[in-house]
């Protein structure tokens, strides 16, 4: 299975066959690492964007790189560039698996877009959001947060917001109050509340991020309610989870 990929403007010629490891030694000459970053005070923390693409008759994939700058560290901007590069690689080539996988089936209706973006940026933290968006009868989009201390350049989860395993029931509580008000006063909306009462688990790997020092969970279409809702967020008030926090570092 051969694959066209571009990143940064240049052709590449990728199989299945191949590594992982081998694209990403490619792709990381090409981008040239996180020393193309000077720092500077007067430079806030900012993206561009490499491409990894394929198009091909009935399948498509457009996949940004991005690329972290104005930061002030290069340390830092190589170990998130790195981790950026290593997760688009590892996206395009989940693609080309599944386009193949359908083209065995006798499909061809397969489009794949990924973006990046700073979702919020002050108090010391960066978060950047990566959104996932995939097409075929019908289209579904997938996000996740990347908030780094920009201090310490620690990737926080967020089980490190708190003091031990007990934040899960709390945050439960607090999102699921919040959904009963929303349903409320808007009856336009709907949540899995059923099902919610029974199972809901809110831990280390859900996305989130924090901006003016509130936490906000973010929950994927068709998770906690149905796919028309689209993403689904909840600003968790810092006083009703004050007695479960490790430290007051990030939260106000």
């Amino acid at each position: 299975m051969k694959g066209v990929f571009l990143v940064k403007g240049v052709f590449l010629i990728g199989s299945r066959s191949k590594s992982a490891a081998a694209l990403l030694a490619a792709a990381a000459f090409l981008l040239g690492g996180g020393t193309a970053y000077a720092a500077s005070p007067d430079i806030v923390p900012s993206l561009t964007y490499s491409m990894l693409t394929h198009q091909e008759e009935g399948f498509d994939a457009s996949i940004q790189i991005p690329i972290l700058g104005g930061t002030g560290s290069t340390d830092l901007e190589a170990a998130v560039n790195a981790r950026s590069l290593g997760a688009s690689v590892a996206l395009y080539r989940d693609f080309m698996s599944r386009m193949a996988e359908l083209k065995a089936e006798g499909s061809k209706n397969y489009a794949l877009t990924a973006v990046s973006k700073v979702a919020a940026y002050g108090d010391g933290l960066l978060t950047l959001e990566h959104g996932r968006t995939e097409a075929m009868a019908s289209s579904e989009t997938f996000v996740r947060y990347e908030t780094i201390d920009l201090e310490t350049g620690q990737e926080l989860a967020l089980s490190d917001l708190f003091k031990d395993d007990g934040y899960s029931k709390v945050l439960s509580g607090i999102v699921k109050a919040q959904m009963k008000e929303q349903m409320k006063k808007d009856k336009s909306k709907s949540y899995f509340l059923e099902e919610l009462e029974k199972d809901f688990d809110i831990g280390r790997d859900q996305p989130f991020y924090i901006e003016n020092g509130k936490l906000v969970l973010v929950f994927n279409q068709g998770t906690v309610a149905p796919y028309s809702m689209g993403t689904c967020t909840f600003v968790i008030p810092t006083k009703e989870i004050q007695g479960s926090l490790a430290q007051q570092t990030y939260l106000k």
